[in-house]
């Protein structure tokens, strides 16, 4: 597989990475709900196959699956993400020392604010990520950055230049991606305090408020000031990873398509997919190689 510099990071990862927050409609994590040690191995066979990257958050609930895989690894052979929710400084520097004795680890390759959607929310975060800035500085986090939910979220990173990387939601399809047009539960959840009392809410509230899938892709021109938004923070040389490469499932019947589509796009430095068996990492790994070496002879 691969390896690829995450902006000007030194970070090197696969080009395909592993997530481990599959959303199911239910709204519980796919990976979550694994037995640990089957996840567990799940992430030894992805890094068999090349894949150094692992993906996951605070709020996924695998950090005992990852644990799991970690013991069976030397800690440099694998580049971990994670992401926190929280707001504030003194809530992200809890949550990431949990982080650190959950996983049974000493640093975290990345640090990331978690769906940040416009950039009221990010300064309203500013807090959080003041604390990742101060952890990259005592040597717990080699880069820190942001997962976008929104363009408000991903234009702001333009005028951020301790930003280091971001997460953006790409496709060729245009399905729930990042665009400035938010739905009522984005807009909610990107107000930190209504966010944290919706976990209060009964189970069937939250069931009927929580956003489906987005079948109607955002409009050809929204989709081009996405990828003119990303070419433009690469530029930057900050890293960007792509994520619902798969439109949380939607393109599953074109996965082909969907996988070759953002790894020819030269302003995305790695994609993270979240897969749930070997067959499915077999054959994005496939895809993925092939493609790389399509392009190394074409370069010659």
């Amino acid at each position: 597989m691969k390896r690829v510099e995450l902006g000007k990071t030194g970070i090197m990862v696969s080009r395909l990475g592993i997530g481990t927050g599959t959303g199911l409609p239910s709204g519980h994590c796919a990976q979550a709900l694994m037995d640990e040690q089957e996840l567990a191995r799940l992430l030894l066979y992805a890094l068999d196959r090349g894949i150094n990257f692992w993906d996951t958050a605070f709020q996924y609930n695998t950090y005992p699956h990852i644990k799991e895989a970690l013991k069976q690894v030397s800690r440099k052979d694998v580049v971990l993400t994670t992401k926190f929710s929280a707001a504030n400084e003194k809530e992200t520097i809890r949550d990431f020392n949990i982080t650190l004795k959950d996983l049974n680890i000493d640093y975290v390759d990345v640090c990331l604010l978690h769906g940040v959607r416009t950039d009221t929310e990010l300064q309203m975060r500013s807090g959080a990520f003041n604390a990742m800035a101060k952890l990259k500085k005592e040597g717990k986090v080699r880069a820190v950055g942001l997962s976008s939910h929104g363009l408000g979220a991903l234009k702001s990173i333009l005028e951020m230049p301790e930003m280091d990387l971001v997460w953006a939601r790409v496709n060729y399809a245009g399905l729930n991606m990042d665009t400035g047009c938010l739905g009522m539960y984005d807009q909610m959840a990107s107000v930190h305090w209504l966010k944290k009392c919706a976990k209060f809410l009964p189970t069937r509230v939250k069931s009927l408020i929580r956003p489906k899938a987005n079948i109607q892709p955002i409009p050809e021109d929204a989709h081009k000031e996405v990828t003119d938004t990303l070419k433009h923070i690469h530029s930057q040389s900050k890293g960007i990873v792509g994520m619902k490469v798969i439109a949380e499932g939607l393109l599953r019947n074109d996965a082909e398509k969907a996988v070759k589509y953002v790894n020819s796009l030269p302003f995305v430095d790695s994609f993270i997919i979240g897969m749930l068996n070997k067959k499915e990492i077999d054959e994005n790994c496939e895809i993925v190689n092939a493609a790389s070496k399509e392009q190394m002879e074409t370069e010659k």
